[in-house]
């Protein structure tokens, strides 16, 4: 089993109410921060306890390694989350761009727009048909986030105004981020560092995702919202 979860379904009592207990599986260290940030207080204001837990991948000498990795590495960890009745829900934060060989709905052909993403989490839920599982391949990975909270005012101070600005025309052109594309170049996270190369996951994207707060992610990330909300209502 996966250390240090809870035990006991919906067993924490929480201003006269019980809390739901939810945890979310992540691919590593930069989505953990995400959810740590932007998610934690605002489901604990609806009597969620949510945790997120970083995909194991393997045991070296030095201790666990973590984060990414093959499929079989999420399989594992999915299976035994949902084995366990206390979980009222189990989450997946899975970024679209880099989704796993070998992982349900990755031999689907390329499609328009968004229509694959959903391809893939419908696939997802299928090959997991728990009710409890809610997955989300986040379009099209999770600086796409950071790209909204830069077009709704966020980073200066922490990246130049050039780099602002050519953003902001790249999101506008685009349609929105989630709308920024996948590959080597073109990726949220790829952009972000060939035009700032000190520029940090977990620390810049993080503060600026603080800066802006969860409200002006939602509003600019339908597909993020739609996930995090229905989650909320689960």
């Amino acid at each position: 089993t996966v250390g240090d979860e809870p035990s006991g379904r919906s067993s924490f009592p929480h201003g006269g109410g019980i809390m739901r207990q939810v945890c979310i599986l992540v691919e590593g260290q930069t989505e953990e921060a995400v959810v740590k940030t932007l998610l934690i207080d605002a489901a604990k204001a609806r009597d969620i306890y949510l945790i997120p837990i970083i995909v194991r991948t393997s045991l070296t000498p030095a201790g666990v390694s973590r984060g990414g990795g093959s499929w079989k590495h999420y399989d594992r960890q999915l299976n035994d989350l949902l084995s366990q009745s206390h979980w009222d829900l189990v989450g997946l934060i899975i970024d679209y761009y880099g989704y796993p060989s070998g992982a349900p709905g990755f031999e689907l052909p390329e499609a328009p727009g968004d229509q694959r993403q959903q391809q893939i989490v419908a696939a997802l839920k299928e090959h997991y048909p728990d009710p409890r599982f809610h997955p989300l391949v986040v379009l099209h990975e999770i600086e796409s986030l950071v790209l909204s909270a830069i077009r709704a005012g966020g980073g200066r101070g922490l990246l130049s105004e050039k780099t602002i600005e050519h953003l902001i025309r790249a999101i506008d052109d685009a349609g929105g981020p989630e709308k920024i594309n996948n590959g080597e170049k073109t990726s949220p996270s790829k952009r972000l560092l060939a035009l700032e190369p000190e520029y940090g996951k977990t620390s810049t994207g993080i503060s600026i995702l603080r800066e802006v707060g969860l409200a002006a992610v939602l509003d600019r990330c339908p597909v993020f919202a739609a996930w995090w909300r229905t989650l909320l209502s689960r």
